[in-house]
């Protein structure tokens, strides 16, 4: 804990940074000097004692969500609200040829009815918004959607980006035969390698699949729009809202966002979406609130998706195993916009071989990418874990000496050391599997990454503390929490730097009237938002210890701020009866989010996981059997929340790697299975025995020290399931999701 008062910014402070030993290794610690700024705290390091900060604290809104007191955009209603709806277009390509309303403004209990395409316009996908439609029930406006008369065009489409415009030509067995470009030095390389592999991997699209689907509830006063949003970026929609309402020709004066509970977004909602902006509109057309929130196709349709990827490489290792040679190409699929379809590597395992990337994205008449947990990583950590597994095995190296032999990451080779001895690496790996076992047993591993230190913003982002009398504490940011535990991280580091009881913090988020906050995605709001929120609290603890030593009469360097007292030797004040000293006027301070200090100790996060498979070779159905992931995010606030985290990833990976795949009607250019029943996700059945830890690190870069984490742990997951599935095999599944004609199909190709 913090009990120092405001540092002079000239003062240099010495901490140390870096990580205790991981059992069995090392410690990793280093002495740095920084400059902390007028007003901000001496900075947390590796010898930081804390109270609250890295403990098993539950989730502080977890009881209202599980009594249902918690209310989501799907939740707010008000006395006359109508109910949305929007008209989705039936064609992949095209144009509006004719659209009438008429008809249906004209239908019972219809209040607004506005157009969201003009004749002319292009159709680019199967759903795109054609019109919206408000009445007093969703019987209603749903006939009311029947009596629009739109016509269209049709054009030729397209819906598979194997076969677009500048897709490389695949042969029977889906591998690129296109030749590579002309590169010497890698031919060079790949001449002189003593082992060399080539490999051609593909992805599928998954859709977002958010326990909240898109939309809110919009309700004007006047010009001021109120907006009840499930989103990930209150800021973000609040500008883009008002921006598109004046392009129409609406007065707007203030747009305020309310985003206190969101049921999860992994990057489809940093936008209003056509929908937000529908329901704006018939809210303001109809001069009542209105509530419009998409069914679960619209969900998997409109919303956008992680997008497949096709991907080759070829490289070469040495004598020694060590990598000499690197190439790799990739092709997204991209949607309508053509864009968004990148991929990201793991280019630190060939970091001494001057790799080549290159990538292309192929336009697609399908509604477009959208972030998605981690965006191109996944997919491109599948196609280069798999690979690398492939070419450890024709060059006879274990999968993890392979690793240690070319990661240069000392982070990540004490990981590697410390989850293969948690996880039972060698033993599992031994393991054999006799030629005629219907069922076979498989272990595989993948590495990790991800780099986010912080939005510093300009504006700076920001935290509001505020202290009251009854010794009740407010922490507000308007930044959302979209159901990570922002809030749970608040009120952690308020109740540290207060030395108040957890209990006794309240943390608020998601209303734009607060101060400042990044979107949730990239891993950014808790580094971005930690340093502002600390400072706050920080702030507010400077004038509570003035109070506290008026009037005890100690000097106010010796009044600290810990375990629910406020005082000095025996002269403490419990918390409740020092807040008495406030009066009814609270403490109300703001905290802002300063820059980074120079050189962090480790400027990324780094993870690795293994996973073990269970492969009936009668019916080619996988089983994920158990799973291991070790993960840093700087420091560790609420441990059972990050672990949350990297569990839950786990799980998305497990459905990545097995089951989920958009399945696409080449004619109508329609998804033939966007529901929960044909769209398959992983179930509590094909869930493995899941365990983590969590690596702390004193990165140094701020006062509190904190990384991203919603991003890195989902990284590696669905990589480790097929390294598992190739080694109970003999043979690689080189496409995902690993269905079991896959399996069998790669079976097949073994024995013949």
């Amino acid at each position: 804990m913090s009990q120092h008062p405001a540092q002079d910014p000239t003062d240099g402070v010495e901490i140390t940074v870096g990580y205790r030993a991981l059992p069995g290794l090392q410690d990793r610690l280093e002495q740095r000097t920084v400059e902390p700024k007028t007003g901000d705290p001496l900075p947390w390091d590796a010898n930081t004692k804390f109270q609250v900060v890295g403990t098993d604290v539950a989730r502080v809104d977890g009881l209202a969500k599980a009594s249902g007191r918690a209310k989501y955009a799907y939740d707010i209603t008000f006395p006359g609200m109508l109910h949305g709806a929007l008209l989705r277009a039936p064609i992949a390509k095209g144009k509006l040829k004719a659209l009438s309303l008429d008809e249906a403004s004209a239908m019972p209990g219809i209040a607004a009815v506005v157009a969201l395409k003009e004749v002319g316009n292009k159709v680019r996908f199967v759903g795109d918004a054609i019109a919206a439609i408000a009445g007093v029930s969703q019987h209603a406006v749903r006939d009311a959607l029947e009596k629009v008369r739109a016509e269209y065009e049709a054009e030729e489409h397209n819906v598979d980006y194997n076969v677009a415009e500048g897709a490389p030509l695949l042969d029977a067995n889906g591998q690129v035969e296109d030749a590579w470009p002309e590169a010497k030095e890698i031919e060079e390389a790949l001449g002189k390698a003593a082992v060399t592999h080539t490999g051609t991997y593909r992805t599928e699209v998954q859709t977002h699949s958010s326990l909240e689907t898109h939309g809110g509830v919009a309700k004007w006063n006047g010009q001021d729009l109120d907006f009840w949003m499930s989103t990930q970026a209150t800021f973000g929609v609040r500008g883009e809202l008002a921006r598109a309402l004046q392009g129409r020709g609406i007065k707007v004066g203030t747009v305020t966002i309310h985003a206190e509970f969101v049921g999860g977004g992994f990057g489809s909602k940093f936008g209003a979406g056509i929908e937000g902006l529908a329901c704006a509109l018939l809210a303001h057309a109809a001069q009542k609130p209105v509530k419009l929130m998409l069914d679960r196709f619209e969900e998997h349709t409109t919303t956008g998706n992680r997008p497949g990827a096709l991907m080759q490489a070829r490289a070469g290792v040495d004598k020694d195993g060590k990598l000499v040679a690197w190439d790799w190409r990739s092709f997204g699929h991209a949607g309508f916009s053509g864009q968004g379809g990148s991929v990201a590597v793991p280019n630190y395992y060939a970091i001494a071989t001057k790799p080549r990337r290159e990538h292309k994205d192929l336009a697609i008449d399908t509604d477009p990418p959208r972030p998605m947990r981690a965006p191109g990583h996944p997919q491109g950590w599948f196609g280069v874990e798999l690979f690398l597994d492939e070419l450890a095995a024709k060059a006879g190296i274990d999968p993890l000496a392979f690793r240690l032999q070319n990661d240069r990451e000392q982070i990540r080779q004490d990981q590697w050391r410390f989850g293969a001895a948690e996880f039972g690496w060698e033993k599992a790996r031994a393991h054999q599997n006799a030629a005629d076992a219907r069922w076979r047993r498989g272990v595989g591993l993948a590495s990790a990454r991800w780099g986010q230190l912080g939005n510093q913003g300009r504006p700076a982002h920001g935290a509001t503390c505020r202290v009251h009398q009854d010794g009740s504490v407010e922490i507000r940011s308007g930044s959302q929490d979209i159901g990570v535990g922002l809030k749970t991280v608040m009120a952690v580091l308020t109740a540290e730097e207060l030395g108040a009881p957890l209990a006794a913090v309240n943390a608020i988020a998601g209303h734009t009237s607060d101060p400042s906050g990044p979107a949730a995605g990239g891993s950014m709001v808790t580094p971005s938002l930690a340093p502002a929120i600390r400072q706050a609290a920080y702030r507010a603890k400077l004038q509570l210890r003035e109070m506290v030593s008026k009037h005890l009469g100690v000097p106010v360097g010796d009044v600290e701020c810990k375990n629910g007292k406020i005082g000095t030797g025996t002269a403490q004040l419990p918390w409740a009866e020092a807040c008495k000293l406030i009066g009814p006027n609270p403490i109300d301070v703001r905290g802002e989010r300063l820059a980074n200090f120079e050189k962090p100790f480790h400027a990324t996060q780094c993870g690795a996981q293994f996973a073990e498979v269970e492969v009936d070779t009668w019916t080619g159905i996988v089983h994920v059997t158990r799973m291991f992931g070790i993960q840093d995010c700087g420091l560790v606030i609420a441990k059972k929340q990050a672990e949350s985290q990297v569990l839950g990833a786990m799980i998305q990976g497990v459905s990545y790697a097995l089951h989920e795949q958009r399945i696409m009607d080449k004619r109508s250019g329609r998804m033939l299975n966007g529901d929960f029943l044909r769209y398959k996700i992983t179930g509590p059945k094909d869930l493995p025995e899941l365990r983590c830890h969590m690596h702390s690190i004193a990165n140094g870069h701020d006062s509190v020290g904190a990384a991203g984490l919603g991003e890195p742990p989902s990284v590696a997951s669905a990589a480790a399931i097929a390294n598992a599935v190739f080694h109970a095999l003999g043979a690689p599944v080189r496409h995902l999701p690993i269905t079991p004609d896959k399996v069998l199909a790669a079976l097949a190709s073994k024995k013949a």
